[in-house]
């Protein structure tokens, strides 16, 4: 492989997804791809572990065969324990039922691929304390929301941390409808009440969040930002939700993890890390020339936070959705003036609008038609499952 290759990294939870530039890169020259790992094993959770391949930077995007990482990944104890085999999920994504773990006991994730052993550093499961608080403020009318996170551990035992968190929030169609056009049968139904009203999205965090105490004279996280959000997002329209989730890492993880995101930053830059430092804790252990990349920590718990923010909480700037109907007899005149049927136009993209028209009872007519990305909430990748913990007293 050429030294001005970038292997390029599949980063925690595939964190590098932006542009990329080229460097020199301290890489095998044989040709051999290098095994890449991401994941830590957290007790009791179904812990998700992402394998990938490393590639030419001329590749452009990340190929697909980057991905395609048919392995067997288990957890191994010094005291003979044993996980039940990961699950594949989907191309190099895989999950372990992982138990208690047991702070007498160092665990290790064992990878069995392309004819190896590969397996991280045994160590001690780390304890994470609780989070102390996650906040939010908007110190400026129609400025952005600012999310913060405090935390800190009264013995001292935890002095390095790193976060993610998932966000939900709540869409709802710009004119929700209940009536609906049977393109087959030429006809309008009823559903009622409007079945595509309300709906969910969700996203997870893609940056890499840490914080050290090490250097501070109490062993206290306060208000450190996690991200912004401009409040004319769409999260805000309704109500927006966001969950922390908190672990602690050794020393020798945060400085990985730290030298990976000044390397997701910086790269191509003059004092940018080569990969070669970024070589981790795996090994294979079959072949111990072959080169992995990756972090693998042992976590004992995680610990998590959620907190809600209501439309009415912030103050959001007017926002033009795009979104205008047509009343039903315009839409006919229309129709008779392009010489097209309603069938046209639902191929068109166009739906019907509102309730049923009395005017026209007892036929079952809409109030009118608008483009289909305004009447029905799934239009726009939300989904219609509510989430278990969503309130039911927020409107």
């Amino acid at each position: 492989m050429n030294s001005k290759i970038l292997s390029c990294l599949v980063v925690l939870s595939l964190l590098i997804t932006g542009c990329i530039s080229e460097f020199n890169a301290n890489l095998p020259s044989d040709g051999n791809q290098i095994l890449i790992v991401e994941g830590n094993i957290i007790g009791n959770s179904d812990a998700i572990f992402y394998l990938s391949k490393n590639f030419p930077l001329n590749s452009g995007a990340a190929p697909a065969e980057s991905f395609d990482v048919e392995a067997k990944l288990t957890v191994i104890g010094s005291n003979g324990y044993k996980s039940p085999p990961a699950k594949s999920l989907k191309k190099g994504e895989y999950q372990i039922a992982i138990g208690e773990l047991y702070d007498d006991v160092k665990y290790a994730l064992q990878i069995e691929y392309d004819g190896n052993i590969y397996q991280s550093a045994f160590s001690n499961p780390i304890h994470t304390p609780g989070i102390d608080s996650v906040s939010w403020a908007q110190p400026e009318k129609f400025g952005d929301i600012s999310f913060y996170i405090s935390t800190y551990d009264n013995t001292k035992g935890a002095k390095f941390f790193m976060w993610d968190y998932t966000e939900i929030w709540e869409v709802e169609a710009i004119f929700p409808t209940t009536v609906f056009y049977d393109l087959t049968n030429n006809n309008y139904y009823v559903i009622d009440p409007p079945p595509y009203r309300y709906c969910w999205k969700n996203a997870r965090s893609v940056s890499l969040l840490t914080a050290s105490t090490e250097s501070l004279v109490e062993n206290k996280i306060i208000n450190r930002q996690l991200y912004q959000i401009s409040p004319k997002d769409e999260r805000f329209s309704i109500l927006y939700c966001v969950t922390v989730s908190q672990i602690a890492v050794s020393k020798s993880a945060y400085d990985y993890f730290q030298n990976k995101k000044t390397l997701n930053e910086e790269m191509g830059g003059l004092f940018a890390p080569q990969p070669s430092e970024l070589r981790g804790n795996i090994i294979c252990t079959t072949e111990p020339s072959k080169k992995a990349m990756g972090y693998v920590e042992v976590v004992k718990n995680t610990t998590q936070k959620r907190i809600f923010i209501e439309r009415a909480q912030i103050t959001r700037p007017p926002n033009y959705d795009g979104c205008n109907w047509m009343e039903y007899r315009d839409v006919l005149a229309y129709l008779v003036e392009k010489k097209i049927s309603f069938s046209d136009y639902y191929r068109m993209g166009f739906r019907p609008v509102g309730d049923r028209n009395m005017e026209y009872y007892p036929k079952i007519i809409p109030f009118g038609w608008a483009l289909e990305s305004c009447t029905s909430c799934v239009i726009n990748g939300a989904e219609k499952k509510r989430p278990d913990f969503w309130p039911n007293n927020h409107y």
